[in-house]
Protein backbone atom coordinates (compact mmCIF):
# COMPACT_ATOMS: atom_id res chain seq x y z
CA UNK A 1 0.00 0.00 0.00
CA UNK A 2 0.91 3.11 -0.86
CA UNK A 3 1.04 6.30 1.81
CA UNK A 4 -0.36 9.10 0.90
CA UNK A 5 1.04 11.66 3.00
CA UNK A 6 4.06 9.80 4.80
CA UNK A 7 6.42 11.12 2.48
CA UNK A 8 5.58 14.74 2.75
CA UNK A 9 6.35 14.19 7.01
CA UNK A 10 5.24 17.56 8.68
CA UNK A 11 6.27 16.56 11.99
CA UNK A 12 9.31 15.79 13.99
CA UNK A 13 7.31 13.20 15.63
CA UNK A 14 8.04 9.61 16.25
CA UNK A 15 7.60 6.31 14.73
CA UNK A 16 6.97 3.14 16.86
CA UNK A 17 7.85 0.24 15.54
CA UNK A 18 7.56 -3.53 16.80
CA UNK A 19 10.57 -4.57 15.81
CA UNK A 20 12.52 -1.55 15.37
CA UNK A 21 14.09 0.76 17.75
CA UNK A 22 11.35 2.06 20.05
CA UNK A 23 12.47 5.73 19.66
CA UNK A 24 13.07 6.74 16.32
CA UNK A 25 13.05 10.18 15.00
CA UNK A 26 11.83 11.51 11.78
CA UNK A 27 14.16 12.35 8.97
CA UNK A 28 16.17 15.90 9.24
CA UNK A 29 14.30 17.39 6.34
CA UNK A 30 10.62 17.32 8.47
CA UNK A 31 9.61 20.21 10.06
CA UNK A 32 9.46 21.54 13.19
CA UNK A 33 6.09 20.95 14.69
CA UNK A 34 6.18 24.91 15.53
CA UNK A 35 6.69 25.71 12.03
CA UNK A 36 4.56 23.40 10.21
CA UNK A 37 1.65 23.40 12.01
CA UNK A 38 0.41 27.57 11.09
CA UNK A 39 -2.58 26.46 9.24
CA UNK A 40 -5.78 24.73 9.50
CA UNK A 41 -4.55 22.63 6.20
CA UNK A 42 -1.02 21.31 7.85
CA UNK A 43 -3.68 20.28 10.83
CA UNK A 44 -5.52 18.54 8.18
CA UNK A 45 -2.41 16.74 6.51
CA UNK A 46 -1.76 15.36 9.75
CA UNK A 47 -5.21 13.65 10.21
CA UNK A 48 -4.97 12.50 6.34
CA UNK A 49 -1.70 11.02 8.14
CA UNK A 50 -3.91 9.21 10.24
CA UNK A 51 -6.40 8.23 8.43
CA UNK A 52 -3.29 6.98 6.27
CA UNK A 53 -1.66 4.89 8.88
CA UNK A 54 -5.12 3.08 9.76
CA UNK A 55 -5.45 1.88 6.35
CA UNK A 56 -2.35 -0.07 6.70
CA UNK A 57 -2.66 -3.94 5.59
CA UNK A 58 -1.27 -5.04 8.98
CA UNK A 59 -4.16 -2.79 10.71
CA UNK A 60 -7.75 -1.57 9.07
CA UNK A 61 -6.36 -2.23 5.72
CA UNK A 62 -6.83 -5.84 6.26
CA UNK A 63 -6.21 -7.40 9.68
CA UNK A 64 -8.86 -5.77 11.41
CA UNK A 65 -10.89 -7.10 9.03
CA UNK A 66 -9.84 -10.14 8.70
CA UNK A 67 -7.41 -11.86 10.81
CA UNK A 68 -10.25 -11.69 14.10
CA UNK A 69 -12.01 -14.34 11.96
CA UNK A 70 -8.93 -16.55 11.28
CA UNK A 71 -7.98 -16.70 14.54
CA UNK A 72 -11.54 -17.60 15.94
CA UNK A 73 -13.72 -20.05 14.08
CA UNK A 74 -15.03 -18.75 10.90
CA UNK A 75 -11.92 -19.01 8.72
CA UNK A 76 -10.24 -22.06 7.28
CA UNK A 77 -6.69 -21.52 5.69
CA UNK A 78 -6.37 -23.97 2.71
CA UNK A 79 -2.95 -24.44 3.29
CA UNK A 80 -2.13 -24.91 -0.35
CA UNK A 81 -3.97 -22.04 -1.61
CA UNK A 82 -2.68 -19.80 1.30
CA UNK A 83 0.91 -19.43 0.02
CA UNK A 84 1.89 -19.40 4.50
CA UNK A 85 -0.69 -16.50 5.22
CA UNK A 86 -2.45 -16.69 8.55
CA UNK A 87 -1.66 -20.47 8.15
CA UNK A 88 0.07 -19.98 12.07
CA UNK A 89 -2.75 -17.47 12.98
CA UNK A 90 -5.24 -20.19 11.79
CA UNK A 91 -3.74 -22.67 14.07
CA UNK A 92 -2.94 -19.59 16.81
CA UNK A 93 0.13 -20.78 17.35
CA UNK A 94 2.06 -18.97 19.93
CA UNK A 95 2.89 -15.35 18.53
CA UNK A 96 0.54 -15.57 15.42
CA UNK A 97 -1.55 -12.66 16.30
CA UNK A 98 -2.89 -8.87 15.91
CA UNK A 99 0.41 -6.99 15.29
CA UNK A 100 -0.71 -3.29 15.51
CA UNK A 101 0.95 -1.86 18.07
CA UNK A 102 3.39 0.57 16.22
CA UNK A 103 1.32 1.66 14.00
CA UNK A 104 -1.58 2.11 16.07
CA UNK A 105 0.90 4.15 18.48
CA UNK A 106 1.97 5.85 15.10
CA UNK A 107 -1.22 6.79 14.41
CA UNK A 108 -1.82 8.14 18.31
CA UNK A 109 0.98 10.78 17.95
CA UNK A 110 -0.52 11.78 14.44
CA UNK A 111 -3.66 12.05 16.51
CA UNK A 112 -2.21 14.01 19.86
CA UNK A 113 -0.50 16.79 17.61
CA UNK A 114 -3.75 17.82 16.46
CA UNK A 115 -5.37 17.58 20.02
CA UNK A 116 -2.60 19.52 21.84
CA UNK A 117 -1.83 22.27 18.90
CA UNK A 118 -4.76 22.89 17.28
CA UNK A 119 -6.65 25.05 20.03
CA UNK A 120 -3.63 27.62 19.55
CA UNK A 121 -4.18 28.07 15.87
CA UNK A 122 -6.06 31.37 15.09
CA UNK A 123 -8.38 31.27 11.97
CA UNK A 124 -10.93 32.71 10.44
CA UNK A 125 -14.38 32.67 10.84
CA UNK A 126 -14.77 31.18 7.79
CA UNK A 127 -12.45 28.45 9.19
CA UNK A 128 -13.92 27.96 12.83
CA UNK A 129 -15.81 24.95 11.92
CA UNK A 130 -13.12 23.42 9.97
CA UNK A 131 -10.81 23.54 12.65
CA UNK A 132 -13.78 22.17 15.05
CA UNK A 133 -14.22 19.45 12.95
CA UNK A 134 -10.20 18.52 12.69
CA UNK A 135 -10.04 18.35 16.17
CA UNK A 136 -13.05 16.79 16.51
CA UNK A 137 -12.13 13.85 14.50
CA UNK A 138 -8.87 13.60 15.65
CA UNK A 139 -10.25 12.88 19.44
CA UNK A 140 -13.00 10.28 18.08
CA UNK A 141 -9.57 8.45 15.71
CA UNK A 142 -7.91 8.29 19.07
CA UNK A 143 -10.79 7.32 20.79
CA UNK A 144 -10.87 4.27 18.15
CA UNK A 145 -7.26 3.43 17.70
CA UNK A 146 -6.60 3.12 21.77
CA UNK A 147 -10.16 0.67 21.45
CA UNK A 148 -8.60 -1.61 19.27
CA UNK A 149 -5.43 -1.61 21.42
CA UNK A 150 -6.98 -2.69 24.59
CA UNK A 151 -9.20 -5.04 22.79
CA UNK A 152 -6.39 -6.64 21.53
CA UNK A 153 -3.89 -6.54 24.10
CA UNK A 154 -5.91 -6.58 27.48
CA UNK A 155 -9.09 -7.62 28.81
CA UNK A 156 -12.45 -6.08 29.09
CA UNK A 157 -13.22 -4.29 32.54
CA UNK A 158 -15.68 -7.24 33.21
CA UNK A 159 -13.94 -10.19 31.63
CA UNK A 160 -10.39 -10.34 33.72
CA UNK A 161 -10.06 -13.77 34.27
CA UNK A 162 -10.03 -15.61 37.51
CA UNK A 163 -7.88 -18.44 36.94
CA UNK A 164 -5.62 -19.43 34.27
CA UNK A 165 -2.02 -17.48 33.50
CA UNK A 166 -4.24 -14.03 33.12
CA UNK A 167 -5.50 -14.47 36.34
CA UNK A 168 -6.50 -11.04 37.82
CA UNK A 169 -4.30 -9.21 35.01
CA UNK A 170 -5.83 -5.71 35.18
CA UNK A 171 -2.94 -4.42 32.62
CA UNK A 172 -4.02 -2.66 28.88
CA UNK A 173 -2.01 -0.60 27.41
CA UNK A 174 0.13 2.91 27.87
CA UNK A 175 -1.91 5.67 27.34
CA UNK A 176 0.32 8.45 25.39
CA UNK A 177 -2.08 11.47 25.25
CA UNK A 178 0.72 14.14 24.73
CA UNK A 179 2.52 14.40 21.33
CA UNK A 180 6.44 12.97 21.35
CA UNK A 181 8.22 14.93 19.18
CA UNK A 182 11.61 14.54 20.29
CA UNK A 183 13.43 11.56 21.94
CA UNK A 184 12.97 13.06 25.64
CA UNK A 185 9.49 13.50 25.24
CA UNK A 186 9.19 9.37 25.34
CA UNK A 187 9.41 9.22 28.74
CA UNK A 188 8.98 5.19 29.73
CA UNK A 189 5.10 4.93 30.68
CA UNK A 190 3.63 2.15 32.69
CA UNK A 191 0.87 0.13 31.26
CA UNK A 192 -2.71 1.49 32.06
CA UNK A 193 -5.23 -0.32 33.68
CA UNK A 194 -7.96 -1.79 31.95
CA UNK A 195 -10.50 0.38 33.85
CA UNK A 196 -8.07 3.78 32.98
CA UNK A 197 -8.17 3.24 29.16
CA UNK A 198 -12.02 2.43 28.57
CA UNK A 199 -12.49 5.96 30.69
CA UNK A 200 -10.27 7.53 28.39
CA UNK A 201 -11.74 6.12 25.02
CA UNK A 202 -15.32 7.76 26.80
CA UNK A 203 -13.95 10.91 27.56
CA UNK A 204 -12.66 11.33 24.00
CA UNK A 205 -15.39 10.17 21.85
CA UNK A 206 -18.22 12.52 24.41
CA UNK A 207 -15.97 15.39 23.46
CA UNK A 208 -15.82 14.58 20.04
CA UNK A 209 -19.34 14.15 19.64
CA UNK A 210 -20.57 17.18 20.52
CA UNK A 211 -18.61 19.15 17.60
CA UNK A 212 -18.56 16.17 15.18
CA UNK A 213 -20.91 16.55 11.81
CA UNK A 214 -23.27 13.88 10.29
CA UNK A 215 -22.26 12.23 7.73
CA UNK A 216 -24.18 13.93 5.42
CA UNK A 217 -21.62 17.05 5.07
CA UNK A 218 -17.74 17.16 3.81
CA UNK A 219 -16.18 13.90 4.01
CA UNK A 220 -19.68 11.47 4.26
CA UNK A 221 -18.64 8.12 5.41
CA UNK A 222 -15.06 8.40 4.72
CA UNK A 223 -14.17 10.07 7.70
CA UNK A 224 -15.26 9.99 11.10
CA UNK A 225 -18.70 11.58 12.17
CA UNK A 226 -21.12 11.80 14.41
CA UNK A 227 -23.40 8.78 14.01
CA UNK A 228 -19.78 6.84 13.50
CA UNK A 229 -18.89 7.94 16.65
CA UNK A 230 -22.17 7.28 18.76
CA UNK A 231 -21.77 3.79 17.75
CA UNK A 232 -18.02 3.64 18.38
CA UNK A 233 -18.89 5.05 22.07
CA UNK A 234 -21.92 2.39 22.29
CA UNK A 235 -19.94 -0.35 21.48
CA UNK A 236 -17.35 0.67 23.95
CA UNK A 237 -19.99 0.57 26.48
CA UNK A 238 -21.31 -2.69 25.66
CA UNK A 239 -17.77 -4.19 25.96
CA UNK A 240 -17.82 -2.19 29.49
CA UNK A 241 -21.44 -4.26 30.07
CA UNK A 242 -22.95 -1.06 30.85
CA UNK A 243 -26.18 -1.96 29.08
CA UNK A 244 -28.38 1.50 29.42
CA UNK A 245 -25.39 3.49 28.28
CA UNK A 246 -24.84 1.18 24.93
CA UNK A 247 -28.55 1.31 24.34
CA UNK A 248 -28.46 5.16 24.29
CA UNK A 249 -25.54 5.37 22.29
CA UNK A 250 -26.63 3.46 19.40
CA UNK A 251 -29.76 4.81 19.22
CA UNK A 252 -28.39 8.30 18.79
CA UNK A 253 -26.13 6.64 16.23
CA UNK A 254 -29.39 5.68 14.15
CA UNK A 255 -30.54 9.11 14.75
CA UNK A 256 -27.27 10.50 13.43
CA UNK A 257 -26.98 8.67 10.38
CA UNK A 258 -28.13 8.25 6.26
CA UNK A 259 -27.10 4.68 6.51
CA UNK A 260 -29.69 2.24 6.54
CA UNK A 261 -29.97 -1.69 6.04
CA UNK A 262 -29.80 -2.10 2.15
CA UNK A 263 -32.67 -3.85 0.14
CA UNK A 264 -29.73 -6.48 -0.85
CA UNK A 265 -27.13 -6.79 1.44
CA UNK A 266 -25.04 -8.64 -1.55
CA UNK A 267 -25.07 -6.03 -3.74
CA UNK A 268 -24.40 -3.35 -1.14
CA UNK A 269 -21.14 -4.70 -0.89
CA UNK A 270 -20.63 -4.23 -4.49
CA UNK A 271 -21.69 -0.71 -3.82
CA UNK A 272 -18.78 2.25 -2.85
CA UNK A 273 -19.59 3.39 -0.37
CA UNK A 274 -21.77 0.94 1.04
CA UNK A 275 -25.30 2.16 1.94
CA UNK A 276 -25.05 0.40 5.35
CA UNK A 277 -22.08 2.22 6.43
CA UNK A 278 -21.92 4.66 9.32
CA UNK A 279 -17.82 4.57 8.86
CA UNK A 280 -15.51 2.72 6.06
CA UNK A 281 -12.56 3.20 4.73
CA UNK A 282 -11.82 4.85 1.45
CA UNK A 283 -9.35 2.73 -0.53
CA UNK A 284 -8.33 4.08 -3.93
CA UNK A 285 -7.06 1.94 -6.24
CA UNK A 286 -5.08 4.27 -7.90
CA UNK A 287 -3.08 5.09 -4.84
CA UNK A 288 -3.20 2.16 -2.61
CA UNK A 289 -2.29 -0.25 -5.14
CA UNK A 290 -0.67 1.76 -8.39
CA UNK A 291 1.12 -0.79 -10.65
CA UNK A 292 0.55 -3.39 -8.96
CA UNK A 293 0.21 -6.40 -11.75
CA UNK A 294 0.12 -9.90 -9.23
CA UNK A 295 -0.58 -10.83 -6.10
CA UNK A 296 -0.45 -8.37 -2.70
CA UNK A 297 -1.44 -8.11 0.70
CA UNK A 298 -5.15 -7.15 0.03
CA UNK A 299 -8.29 -8.47 1.34
CA UNK A 300 -9.17 -9.44 -1.93
CA UNK A 301 -6.05 -11.37 -2.38
CA UNK A 302 -6.76 -13.50 0.84
CA UNK A 303 -9.83 -14.63 0.34
CA UNK A 304 -10.57 -14.87 -3.76
CA UNK A 305 -9.02 -17.65 -5.49
CA UNK A 306 -5.94 -17.54 -7.39
CA UNK A 307 -6.93 -16.88 -11.19
CA UNK A 308 -10.52 -15.17 -10.80
CA UNK A 309 -12.19 -12.29 -12.90
CA UNK A 310 -13.37 -9.99 -11.09
CA UNK A 311 -15.79 -7.69 -13.71
CA UNK A 312 -16.15 -5.11 -11.05
CA UNK A 313 -13.11 -3.70 -11.51
CA UNK A 314 -12.68 -5.23 -15.45
CA UNK A 315 -9.53 -7.25 -14.71
CA UNK A 316 -9.34 -11.33 -15.80
CA UNK A 317 -7.51 -14.02 -14.04
CA UNK A 318 -6.35 -12.28 -11.18
CA UNK A 319 -3.36 -13.41 -9.15
CA UNK A 320 -4.01 -14.29 -5.22
CA UNK A 321 -2.91 -15.89 -2.45
CA UNK A 322 -6.96 -17.12 -1.46
CA UNK A 323 -6.24 -19.75 1.11
CA UNK A 324 -8.79 -17.74 3.78
CA UNK A 325 -12.20 -19.43 2.92
CA UNK A 326 -15.50 -20.02 5.14
CA UNK A 327 -15.32 -22.57 7.56
CA UNK A 328 -17.59 -25.46 7.54
CA UNK A 329 -19.10 -24.60 10.45
CA UNK A 330 -20.06 -21.20 9.64
CA UNK A 331 -21.55 -22.56 6.66
CA UNK A 332 -23.42 -24.35 8.55
CA UNK A 333 -25.10 -21.62 10.17
CA UNK A 334 -26.62 -21.01 6.88
CA UNK A 335 -27.70 -24.67 6.55
CA UNK A 336 -25.15 -24.87 3.66
CA UNK A 337 -22.99 -27.58 3.55
CA UNK A 338 -18.99 -27.39 2.35
CA UNK A 339 -20.09 -28.43 -1.20
CA UNK A 340 -23.41 -25.91 -1.47
CA UNK A 341 -25.14 -28.95 -2.78
CA UNK A 342 -28.13 -27.70 -1.11
CA UNK A 343 -27.90 -24.28 -1.23
CA UNK A 344 -30.35 -23.32 -3.07
CA UNK A 345 -33.56 -24.18 -0.49
CA UNK A 346 -31.81 -22.13 2.18
CA UNK A 347 -33.61 -19.04 2.44
CA UNK A 348 -31.19 -16.08 3.33
CA UNK A 349 -30.23 -13.77 1.28
CA UNK A 350 -26.46 -13.66 2.74
CA UNK A 351 -25.72 -17.51 1.41
CA UNK A 352 -25.31 -15.66 -1.61
CA UNK A 353 -21.67 -14.63 -0.72
CA UNK A 354 -20.48 -18.07 -0.69
CA UNK A 355 -19.71 -19.96 -3.90
CA UNK A 356 -17.60 -22.86 -5.44
CA UNK A 357 -14.47 -22.43 -7.44
CA UNK A 358 -11.42 -23.86 -8.30
CA UNK A 359 -8.12 -22.09 -8.00
CA UNK A 360 -5.60 -22.24 -11.10
CA UNK A 361 -3.47 -23.73 -8.76
CA UNK A 362 -5.32 -26.45 -7.10
CA UNK A 363 -6.03 -27.95 -10.55
CA UNK A 364 -9.58 -29.78 -10.67
CA UNK A 365 -10.09 -29.26 -6.61
CA UNK A 366 -13.14 -26.86 -6.12
CA UNK A 367 -13.27 -25.09 -2.74
CA UNK A 368 -15.87 -22.82 -1.34
CA UNK A 369 -14.95 -18.61 -1.33
CA UNK A 370 -16.58 -15.72 0.34
CA UNK A 371 -17.17 -12.80 -2.09
CA UNK A 372 -17.18 -9.68 0.94
CA UNK A 373 -14.25 -8.22 -1.11
CA UNK A 374 -14.53 -8.66 -4.65
CA UNK A 375 -12.55 -5.54 -5.84
CA UNK A 376 -15.22 -3.34 -6.13
CA UNK A 377 -12.92 -0.54 -5.86
CA UNK A 378 -10.75 -1.38 -8.57
CA UNK A 379 -8.07 -4.56 -9.01
CA UNK A 380 -7.39 -5.57 -5.69
CA UNK A 381 -9.39 -2.97 -3.80
CA UNK A 382 -12.33 -2.75 -1.28
CA UNK A 383 -13.34 -0.31 1.30
CA UNK A 384 -13.18 -1.54 4.63
CA UNK A 385 -16.40 -1.01 6.41
CA UNK A 386 -15.87 -0.32 10.40
CA UNK A 387 -19.06 0.55 11.25
CA UNK A 388 -22.56 -1.05 9.66
CA UNK A 389 -25.98 -0.34 10.23
CA UNK A 390 -26.51 -4.32 10.96
CA UNK A 391 -23.70 -4.08 13.93
CA UNK A 392 -25.41 -1.16 15.44
CA UNK A 393 -28.57 -2.92 15.24
CA UNK A 394 -27.67 -6.01 16.82
CA UNK A 395 -25.23 -4.25 19.38
CA UNK A 396 -28.96 -2.96 20.22
CA UNK A 397 -30.56 -5.78 20.34
CA UNK A 398 -27.64 -7.26 22.56
CA UNK A 399 -27.89 -4.59 25.02
CA UNK A 400 -32.22 -4.68 25.35
CA UNK A 401 -31.30 -8.31 26.17
CA UNK A 402 -29.39 -7.66 28.70
CA UNK A 403 -31.58 -5.40 30.40
CA UNK A 404 -34.93 -7.86 29.87
CA UNK A 405 -36.18 -5.97 27.36
CA UNK A 406 -37.18 -8.88 24.86
CA UNK A 407 -39.82 -7.49 23.03
CA UNK A 408 -37.28 -4.16 21.87
CA UNK A 409 -35.34 -7.07 20.73
CA UNK A 410 -37.46 -9.28 19.15
CA UNK A 411 -38.69 -6.21 16.97
CA UNK A 412 -34.94 -4.78 15.76
CA UNK A 413 -34.03 -8.63 14.74
CA UNK A 414 -37.52 -9.14 12.92
CA UNK A 415 -36.33 -5.91 10.86
CA UNK A 416 -33.22 -7.37 10.05
CA UNK A 417 -34.13 -11.25 9.25
CA UNK A 418 -36.67 -9.39 7.15
CA UNK A 419 -33.99 -7.01 5.07
CA UNK A 420 -31.95 -10.32 4.76
CA UNK A 421 -35.29 -12.99 3.67
CA UNK A 422 -33.98 -15.13 6.25
CA UNK A 423 -36.27 -18.12 7.66
CA UNK A 424 -34.56 -18.27 10.98
CA UNK A 425 -37.27 -18.31 14.22
CA UNK A 426 -36.51 -15.99 16.59
CA UNK A 427 -36.96 -17.05 19.91
CA UNK A 428 -38.81 -15.19 22.69
CA UNK A 429 -36.71 -16.34 25.66
CA UNK A 430 -34.38 -13.96 27.05
CA UNK A 431 -31.48 -16.60 26.95
CA UNK A 432 -32.36 -18.56 23.89
CA UNK A 433 -32.55 -14.76 22.62
CA UNK A 434 -29.09 -13.95 23.16
CA UNK A 435 -27.56 -17.80 21.69
CA UNK A 436 -29.80 -15.97 18.47
CA UNK A 437 -28.18 -12.79 18.32
CA UNK A 438 -24.57 -14.83 19.11
CA UNK A 439 -25.51 -16.22 15.98
CA UNK A 440 -26.84 -13.47 14.21
CA UNK A 441 -23.60 -11.31 14.48
CA UNK A 442 -21.68 -14.52 12.98
CA UNK A 443 -23.81 -15.00 9.81
CA UNK A 444 -24.11 -11.17 9.09
CA UNK A 445 -20.77 -9.95 9.58
CA UNK A 446 -18.45 -13.14 9.01
CA UNK A 447 -14.79 -11.89 7.48
CA UNK A 448 -15.92 -8.00 8.42
CA UNK A 449 -13.08 -8.61 12.02
CA UNK A 450 -15.83 -9.37 14.54
CA UNK A 451 -15.57 -12.60 15.72
CA UNK A 452 -12.63 -13.26 17.74
CA UNK A 453 -13.39 -9.74 19.90
CA UNK A 454 -17.53 -10.51 20.33
CA UNK A 455 -16.29 -14.21 21.51
CA UNK A 456 -13.58 -12.60 23.58
CA UNK A 457 -15.62 -10.15 25.25
CA UNK A 458 -18.54 -12.65 25.84
CA UNK A 459 -15.99 -15.02 28.09
CA UNK A 460 -16.52 -17.87 25.70
CA UNK A 461 -13.46 -19.12 24.39
CA UNK A 462 -12.92 -20.15 21.17
CA UNK A 463 -13.91 -23.11 19.30
CA UNK A 464 -11.72 -23.75 16.32
CA UNK A 465 -12.88 -25.29 13.16
CA UNK A 466 -12.76 -29.33 12.99
CA UNK A 467 -10.55 -29.08 10.04
CA UNK A 468 -7.78 -26.98 12.39
CA UNK A 469 -7.81 -29.89 14.96
CA UNK A 470 -6.64 -27.65 17.53
CA UNK A 471 -10.11 -27.99 19.55
CA UNK A 472 -10.79 -25.90 22.21
CA UNK A 473 -8.98 -22.20 23.09
CA UNK A 474 -9.80 -21.00 26.81
CA UNK A 475 -10.85 -18.00 27.68
CA UNK A 476 -8.30 -18.17 30.59
CA UNK A 477 -5.46 -19.29 27.43
CA UNK A 478 -3.15 -16.81 27.08
CA UNK A 479 -3.41 -16.71 23.25
CA UNK A 480 -6.55 -14.85 24.36
CA UNK A 481 -4.28 -11.73 24.04
CA UNK A 482 -1.82 -10.75 21.77
CA UNK A 483 2.25 -10.27 22.84
CA UNK A 484 3.49 -6.65 23.88
CA UNK A 485 6.17 -6.46 20.99
CA UNK A 486 9.50 -7.28 22.44
CA UNK A 487 11.27 -3.77 21.81
CA UNK A 488 8.76 -2.33 24.51
CA UNK A 489 9.36 -5.06 27.38
CA UNK A 490 13.70 -4.81 26.44
CA UNK A 491 13.32 -1.28 26.94
CA UNK A 492 11.67 -1.16 29.98
CA UNK A 493 12.11 -4.02 32.65
CA UNK A 494 9.24 -2.79 34.85
CA UNK A 495 6.74 -3.01 31.56
CA UNK A 496 5.57 -6.39 32.21
CA UNK A 497 4.55 -8.76 29.26
CA UNK A 498 1.24 -10.35 28.52
CA UNK A 499 1.18 -13.20 31.01
CA UNK A 500 2.05 -16.44 29.27
CA UNK A 501 4.52 -14.79 26.86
Amino acid sequence: MKNKIIAFSILAGLSFQACEDIVQVEPATSLATSTALSTLGSYRAVLTSAYDRIQTFTYWGRDMALLGDALSDNIYTEVSQASGRYTGVNRNTRNNHFGIWGTAYGTINDLNTIIANIDNLTVGSSEQAGKAQVKAQAQALRAMVYFDLTRIYGYEPNKIPTSGTGANFNKSVVLRLQPTNTPADAALTPRATVTEVYTQIETDLKAAITALDPATTSGGRYVMNKGAAHALLGKVYLYWEKWAQAEEQFKLAMANTNATLAPNIVSAFNTVPNPESLFELNFVQSTEVAGVTGVNESLFTYTQPNGKNAPLSGTANVSTYGGQTPSEELLALFGLTPTLTNQATVLDVRKNFFYRSASSTSGNVTYTWSNKYNAANGAYTDNVKIIRYADVLLMLAEAHVMQGEVGDAVALLTTLKTSRNSAALIPAAQATLLQYIKDERRRELFFEGHRWFDLKRWGEGITKPAATAVGIIPHTDYRILAPIPVAEVTLNPSFPQNPGY
